[in-house]
């Protein structure tokens, strides 16, 4: 956490006052988006980003109180074990808060390079269909097909014995084939990578502890009674994390399929270019 960051009189991060400073923040970053004219992925995309600018936040201090006296003791207490525990709960905490600083930092960046690059593609298809409408134009309306070399070529006989048998086309796509550099389909890998990520997103405080003799079980049911006291300091830990770890997942989801979009913007652009007529024709 940063040190603008609201403290309580202890000194203690102020969790509400931090998640409430976030939430405008966002909501201000909305209201000034809307009369931009992004289309659905992008607007998605931003959704994301924005849950997890909400989520990246993990604290370990939020209130403990209680309505009754037996409650109100029991949240002294808690209160009480807590500050004893931040030596080893806090630093876990600040640590993730860091890889989720560092992760949301690292999506922000790569949405606005994707914003710039698809800006880019833009520009520069509007400047090719202006290209092709002035060669267009400059060229006249000539539906003959007289453009140089053409009449030579459906005007010449061809030889059927010296064209290229399937046997010799084949072995020349073969040779082509060999000199072609390696092809790495980032689509796939990135869908392999979305796909692992799902499956680790989910943080569990709760797994098996068992034991083979007598002194392990001992160890093992002592262990299980520490943990389910301390659900009320872990559990709302591992939710915050889980929360930040869905959206992280979402903003992914989401930027993939920005990603995939802007290929295809790439691929229409090159193929339009390739399609448009030459200067010499």
């Amino acid at each position: 956490m940063t040190d603008n960051q609201p403290r309580s009189s202890d000194g203690v991060p102020d969790v509400a006052a931090i998640l409430a400073q976030l939430r405008a923040e966002v909501r201000a970053r909305r209201a000034a988006r809307q009369q931009t004219g992004d289309d659905v992925l992008q607007r998605a995309l931003q959704r994301s980003l924005d849950d997890l600018e909400i989520t990246r936040v993990v604290s370990a201090h939020w209130p403990l109180t209680g309505r009754t006296l037996p409650q109100k003791a029991m949240a002294l207490i808690n209160k009480l074990v807590r500050r004893y525990l931040r030596w080893y709960i806090n630093p876990i905490v600040e640590q993730q808060n860091a890889f989720n600083d560092a992760a949301a930092r690292t999506l922000r960046l790569l949405a606005e390079a994707y914003q710039e690059l698809a800006r880019q593609v833009a520009e520069h298809r509007e400047t090719g269909a202006q290209s092709h409408r002035t060669g267009s134009g400059t060229q006249g309306d000539d539906h003959t097909g007289n453009h140089p070399g053409t009449g030579e070529l459906f005007d010449a006989e061809i030889d059927p014995a010296a064209a290229p048998t399937y046997t010799d086309l084949m072995a020349q796509v073969r040779q082509r084939a060999a000199a072609e550099p390696p092809v790495r389909f980032i689509e796939l890998e990135l869908h392999e990578a979305l796909t692992h990520a799902q499956s680790r997103q989910t943080v569990t405080a709760h797994w098996p502890l068992t034991g083979r003799t007598i002194v392990e079980k001992a160890i093992a049911l002592h262990n299980r009674i520490v943990r389910r006291y301390l659900r009320w300091l872990i559990n709302p830990i591992v939710e915050q994390q889980n929360a930040a770890n869905e959206a992280l997942t979402a903003a992914l989801r989401a930027l993939i399929r920005v990603d995939a979009a802007f290929r295809a913007d790439v691929a229409a652009f090159r193929a339009s270019r390739q399609r448009q007529p030459s200067a010499r024709d």
